[in-house]
């Protein structure tokens, strides 16, 4: 996916946000099913990355601000 504006930047940024918060809570949870928990983990956690790559990858091709 290709970030294309702003509006998909800020939203982009709310979802991250989200993930970041969810994965803390996994991971300060230990109720839940260790491999379950552990999987979930992993999978927030490329969401996380690919999230903040398109962040950035919009913002490197940006003009500079001043």
């Amino acid at each position: 996916m290709e970030l294309k504006n702003e509006r998909e930047v800020a939203n982009t940024r709310v979802k991250l946000a989200r993930l970041e918060a969810r994965y803390e809570a996994l991971r300060n949870n230990a109720s839940e099913d260790r491999r379950v928990r552990d999987l979930s983990m992993i999978s927030l956690k490329r969401l996380i990355n690919q999230f903040k790559e398109e962040i950035a990858r919009y913002e490197a091709h940006q003009p500079a601000r001043r």
